[in-house]
């Protein structure tokens, strides 16, 4: 199975190893707010990075509320229009106080907010003057199409332009068919495409010519839907105010190098900074652009208009399927590791479990490999320190094949995430455990353990130390953990990112943790079982990293290599220093039983 498993990953590597252009745009509305900071406008302030290498710029569909900022329009809500007219001692037309009313100031300025919203406006005359009415408050939600005039100026200027659509609190009409020829990308704003979700054959259609943008951590409504008919693009953004209050220039070059080298983004979406938090906003705006540039091209990328981009990745369902076998091969040589016949019903569980959060398809049997190998290579193999290198062979093996079953283009642009991505943690080390102590007693005869022993201090700081490990690893789980980086973690990942793929934290403690075990066989059951735990929980991570599809093979690999000698390393120092407090403590302990027999 690992044969044709092989032949997709080689397949899936030359298809990752063409992608080498990466575009990067700049939000116009964040421009503008930094411009009215001083005096200058959001072309003005672009211009001004442009000469430092930003190469294109985001512009928003209109809404109500721009049409009236720009003066194409006059806009009040039905309560201010009526409050007017009394005080001018004119009788105030039947409309809601809480409607929506606008009025062009320039021909045609309302054409397209007219005729793309559905149902439509209802008009009235007043003085002289068309009105047109929505109800509800809708001034900064309601599409009016692009600002031609504004989308010619960017791209005569010579920027890359992305186009910001939006979707309508009612239904809309000609879904894209007013998308700016001009604009190179879409990027879907808020949470919805536009369209959604009675529009979406229109959108697929329009957008043919156009990258859409897959925003990632911004899942919208439709995107899944039309991403699979459309070319589609990764994008990296931050949120406004976390760049604002937390980002420096450098902390941002790095989490967008980061997302170019290991995630596959290839259109960065930078936002200027509009406060003074972190200090001048406008030359920390021009410290990120002057820097990220450079380095982008340092590390060998195009930077500047996609010409060229998507995954050209197929996979095969004969060689998918012989890969499959591999994954089902693995959960019988799992089960058999456990005693007779708490194998069968082991396996059983885990199959539930892949069905249940992947349904019955491909994913569920990626999860499958996600959670028998990491346990599957320290039950294997003796306890003695080549058994490290071993259970990663395995865990590497059972990596080629959750590769090969899992990736399709959904998942390598993360259309479609990776299903029971919590469990691939939490269940192999619990799988692993559990395997583990039943092969050196029944359960009947645990449960007598548990309910006669008496409890020390010992056994209670034991069982916190575990609950305490359990819970960091589901705490640091996504990219937004509940308990953050160490700083001594971040100058580690930082120190290493400058030379490899950063390896991850979980593999640098579990593989020293286990490899401390393998080389201390003399320690009891209850110190060995807990580290060996540990170092299934590396393994499991080795299988969490090829899981993120949109990292390519190589660098999932390139970080496992890294982990494997860092963490060898680290273990190689602990080792000898473990022995060495054995023997002390043991000297201690029977200097105490002498005492206390001479007493």
């Amino acid at each position: 199975a690992l044969v044709p498993a092989a032949v997709l990953g080689l397949r899936r590597v030359a298809a990752e190893g063409s992608r080498e252009q990466v575009a990067v745009v700049m939000d116009e509305q964040a421009l503008a707010v930094q411009g009215s900071m001083v005096g200058l406008t959001s072309l003005e302030l672009g211009r001004r990075y442009q000469a430092l290498g930003l190469p294109g710029v985001a512009l928003y569909e209109d809404t109500i509320e721009t049409l009236a900022s720009k003066g194409y329009a006059a806009t009040l809500l039905g309560s201010e229009l009526k409050a007017q007219l009394v005080a001018a001692g004119e009788a105030p037309p039947p409309i809601p106080s809480n409607a929506t009313l606008v009025t062009a100031l320039a021909p045609g300025a309302l054409d397209r907010l007219i005729a793309k919203n559905v149902p439509p406006a209802r008009s009235f005359e007043l003085n002289g003057r068309t009105w047109y009415l929505w109800p509800g408050s809708v001034k900064p939600t309601l599409p009016a199409g692009p600002d031609e005039a504004q989308v010619r100026l960017w791209k005569s200027a010579g920027f890359d332009v992305a186009y910001r659509p939006r979707n309508g609190p009612y239904s809309l009409v000609g879904v894209g068919a007013d998308f700016p020829p001009e604009a190179s990308y879409i990027v879907h704003a808020g949470t919805q495409v536009a369209g959604w979700p009675f529009g979406l054959d229109e959108l697929v259609a329009a957008s043919q010519g156009f990258y859409t943008a897959v925003i990632e951590g911004s899942p919208q409504n439709g995107m899944a839907e039309i991403a699979n008919k459309v070319p589609t693009v990764r994008l990296l953004s931050f949120n406004q105010d976390y760049v604002d209050r937390r980002l420096r220039p450098g902390d941002l070059v790095e989490k967008y190098l980061l997302g170019v080298e290991e995630r596959n983004v290839r259109l960065l979406y930078l936002r200027p900074y509009t406060t003074v938090e972190l200090g001048d906003p406008i030359a920390n705006t021009e410290k990120l652009v002057s820097a990220l540039i450079p380095a982008l091209r340092a590390h060998g990328y195009d930077v500047g208009p996609l010409e060229s981009l998507g995954t050209t990745y197929r996979t095969n369902a004969w060689l998918r399927g012989l890969a499959a076998l591999g994954v089902l091969a693995g959960a019988l040589l799992l089960a058999r590791r456990f005693p007779s016949p708490w194998g069968a019903v082991a396996l059983g569980l885990v199959l539930l479990a892949c069905l249940f959060f992947a349904g019955a398809r491909w994913d569920a049997l990626a999860l499958l490999a996600a959670l028998v190998f990491p346990a599957l290579g320290y039950l294997t193999f003796k306890e003695r320190l080549p058994a490290i290198l071993g259970a990663t062979a395995v865990s590497l093996a059972g990596a080629l094949l959750l590769a090969a079953v899992g990736s399709e283009r959904e998942t390598l642009l993360a259309i479609r995430p990776f299903s029971g991505v919590g469990l691939t943690l939490l269940a192999p080390p619990l799988i692993f455990l559990a395997a583990y102590l039943l092969r050196l007693h029944r359960p009947v005869v645990w449960i007598k353990r548990l309910l006669t022993t008496n409890l020390t201090f010992g056994h209670v700081a034991l069982g916190l130390v575990a609950l305490a490990a359990v819970g960091l690893v589901l705490l640091r789980r996504g990219n937004d953990p509940v308990i953050g980086v160490s700083q001594f973690e971040l100058t580690l990942r930082s120190l290493l990112g400058e030379f490899v793929a950063r390896p991850r934290f979980k593999e640098l403690l579990g593989h020293p943790a286990a490899l401390v075990a393998l080389a201390l066989p003399g320690w009891p059951v209850w110190l060995r079982a807990p580290l060996l735990t540990a170092g299934v929980v590396a393994q499991a991570s080795i299988l969490n990293s090829f899981s993120h599809y949109h990292t390519p093979l190589l660098i999932s690999l390139e970080r496992t290599g890294v982990a494997l000698l860092v963490g060898l390393v680290i273990g190689a120092v602990l080792a000898p220093l473990a022995a060495l407090l054995t023997r002390l403590v043991r000297r201690w302990l029977q200097g105490a039983e002498d005492d206390l027999s001479h007493a």
